[in-house]
């Protein structure tokens, strides 16, 4: 399918003459625009949006630019949130997820339409599927869209002018203290859940049993269960029955594993942060599972536990990224625009789109500080193991030479594996800057270690739509 049929039958309806430009899949529009030589600004992109009693509506604008709420809400006199993926699926049942047409009357939507989509000589758009766009003349788009309200209800979008990454020399790495007052001004960042204390509690006395660890985690179900599941993936092979906690930390996954996954789980769970989207809490979780069995796989191939524990680089995969976990939580509204930018631009690395958030207020000036940065400091306040707090700040420093640089550059090298899949904040180019020196596992035998993993998508899938719901 390469066009929807509610929309063919909505143009040949209505005599608008178009033109179907079939191409080869692809999910991003600035990429699949760069390489049609289409000008941003010609790209029409629909937002859908819901308020509170549920009204709908689509918001069309070109893909040069960004949503601005606050207008939006000015103009209509009421307050409007994204939609989320299944409301979004309802409205439109032939369209390819992501791919969503904005012809608002092709599916009896109210709309209002940005004026800057009035100015171009032909507007081009998505037919319902990531293998087709539609184009037609200025006179067709404004039959189109007669019955609409029109406004300006955007702005220039830095992150899709200039979908690059900063040079180096560009990059601003905070010190700790200046992280600290900046998040000060803002509201007061989560305490570290209770199930996270008892569990370093726990690692903090050298007497400390596996029992003991077993019990403190049995009093949660779902953790527990998450930990069993765990431990019964065939990535470990074991094919006894893993019946309870006490099982997998004994045949299976080991003291130090199991409490770094228990302790990773817990500490997550402080935030609140919408459900969809690609920085919401299931692609978070799926980032953070793929990290975390990467790394740890990595580590033990490197077969040296007295300079990288496999446990520990497990940790670190799960948690690097948990700076973006902050955002959601302490800025939710900013965040959803920034989680849009990244849905609309998947092609950008998170650290650009962090950058072009300045413009959103004091709320802006700190997401702009990166994630990696609110991330390392709430970790560092935990009093998280120092190889944890290291990979949270210095996961996209490829220059990083600290103590923990091990640590650091497994999660640079799994980050840039996983990117070849398009899993992560890399956008569609890995980190180029990484190094693949330092000693430790080269790179061909790091791609067989990760093919190996893959091997377990569904079950990592799988963890992590049960961890994230």
């Amino acid at each position: 399918m390469s066009i929807a049929a509610s929309l063919q039958q909505y143009l040949q309806r209505n005599g608008i003459a178009f033109q179907l430009h079939p191409h080869a899949p692809e999910s991003s529009l600035s990429k699949l625009g760069l390489a049609l030589g289409i000008e941003p600004s010609q790209i029409a992109v629909p937002v859908l949006l819901q308020s509170a009693r549920k009204a709908s509506l689509m918001a069309v604008m070109p893909l040069s630019h960004s949503l601005d709420l606050d207008r939006v809400a000015a103009l209509l006199r009421r307050e409007f949130h994204y939609m989320d993926d299944a409301a979004i699926a309802a409205w439109f049942p032939d369209v390819v997820p992501g791919a969503e047409p904005p012809v608002p009357e092709a599916y009896a939507l109210p709309a209002i339409i940005d004026r800057n989509l009035m100015k171009v000589p032909r507007v081009f758009f998505r037919a319902g599927s990531p293998a087709g766009m539609i184009s037609v003349d200025a006179d067709a788009f404004q039959m189109m869209v007669a019955a609409y309200p029109k406004a300006v209800i955007s702005n220039p979008d830095r992150a899709s002018v200039i979908p690059v990454m900063p040079k180096k020399a560009d990059s601003v790495i905070l010190t700790p203290e200046q992280v600290k007052a900046r998040l000060e001004k803002t509201e007061r960042l989560p305490a570290m859940p209770v199930m996270a204390t008892r569990i370093i509690q726990l690692l903090a006395e050298p007497e400390t049993t596996a029992t003991e660890l077993a019990d403190a985690i049995e009093l949660d179900p779902a953790m527990a269960a998450q930990v069993v599941r765990y431990a019964c993936s065939p990535y470990f092979g074991y094919r006894g029955r893993i019946e309870s906690v006490q099982d997998a930390i004994s045949r299976v996954l080991g003291f130090d594993l199991v409490s770094s996954i228990a302790l990773g789980i817990a500490s997550a769970r402080a935030f609140r942060v919408q459900q969809d989207g690609p920085l919401g809490l299931k692609a978070f979780w799926k980032h953070a599972l793929y990290s975390a069995v990467v790394a740890q796989s990595l580590a033990r191939k490197i077969n040296r536990p007295e300079q990288v524990n496999p446990a520990t680089a497990y940790l670190c995969g799960l948690l690097h990224n948990v700076g973006v976990l902050v955002m959601g939580h302490l800025f939710p509204a900013e965040f959803q625009l920034l989680n849009h930018r990244a849905q609309q631009h998947p092609e950008v690395p998170l650290e650009q789109l962090e950058k072009a958030a300045m413009g959103l207020g004091e709320a802006g000036a700190v997401m702009a500080m990166g994630h990696q940065q609110m991330g390392g400091y709430l970790l560092q306040q935990w009093h998280l193991p120092e190889a944890v707090t290291a990979c949270a700040y210095h996961h996209h420093d490829a220059h990083y030479a600290g103590e923990q640089a091990d640590y650091v550059y497994l999660v640079q090298l799994t980050n840039r594996l996983l990117a070849q899949r398009g899993v992560g904040d890399l956008g569609v180019a890995a980190n180029a800057d990484t190094q693949f020196g330092a000693g430790l596992i080269s790179l061909a035998t790091a791609e067989t270690v990760f093919e190996k993993v893959m091997e377990m998508c569904a079950e990592i899938d799988s963890l992590a739509d049960h961890i994230a719901a």
